[in-house]
C-alpha cells in the first residue's frame, strides 16, 4: 500500500510538471504580429492586465504616440518593473493603447521581449495595430527602435526607471 501511494505520487508530480511545461510553452509567442494580437485579445488585456505602475488611465502621450495613453503590462513585465534590475525579463509584454484628444482609440502598439530576437536593440519585437487588430507594422520597426534607443540604458522603455 505504501509503495503504491509513492508510485502514484511520483506519477502525479511528473504529470503536473509536464502539464505546467506545456502550459508555459503555450504562452510563449513567436515574433509574429497576428499571433501576438490573437494572444492579447484572448487575454482581454485591457480588463485583466495591470497598467504600468504609477501611470493613470488616459495619461498624456507624446508624438508619435497618441495624445492620451493607457499602458498595460503582463505579469513578466510587472515583476521586472518591481525588481528594479534595469531590464525587463524575456517574455515581457507592454501594450500601449493610443488615443486621440477626443479619447478615440487610434492604434495599439506593443513591445514584446524575445530572447535572441534582436540583441543589438534589447531583443524587443515591435508591432502596431489598428483598433480592430489589423497589423500595420511588425518586427524590428526602425521608427520605434530609433526613438526608444534614447532609453537604451532603461531597456528601451520610457514609462519609468527600471533601476
Amino acid at each position: 500500500m505504501k509503495r503504491r501511494t509513492i508510485v502514484l505520487a511520483v506519477i502525479f508530480i511528473a504529470v503536473s510538471i509536464a502539464f505546467a511545461g506545456w502550459v508555459s510553452a503555450q504562452t510563449k509567442l513567436a515574433p509574429n504580429g497576428a499571433a501576438v494580437w490573437d494572444f492579447i485579445k484572448k487575454a482581454d488585456y485591457a480588463k485583466k492586465w495591470k497598467m504600468w505602475p504609477d501611470t493613470k488611465p488616459m495619461h498624456r502621450g507624446v508624438d508619435p504616440h497618441g495624445a492620451l495613453l493607457n499602458v498595460y503590462v503582463n505579469d513578466a513585465a510587472l515583476k521586472g518593473i518591481a525588481a528594479k534590475k534595469g531590464k525587463l525579463p524575456v517574455e515581457s509584454l507592454v501594450i500601449i493603447d493610443n488615443f486621440n484628444a477626443q479619447k478615440k482609440l487610434e492604434f495599439i502598439g506593443i513591445m514584446y521581449k524575445i530572447k535572441g530576437y534582436n540583441p543589438k536593440d534589447g531583443d524587443w519585437f515591435w508591432a502596431q495595430y489598428t483598433p480592430d487588430g489589423k497589423v500595420v507594422e511588425e518586427g524590428k520597426i526602425d521608427e520605434c527602435i530609433r526613438c526608444h534607443a534614447a532609453q537604451k540604458s532603461n531597456d528601451y522603455v520610457y514609462s519609468s526607471k527600471l533601476k
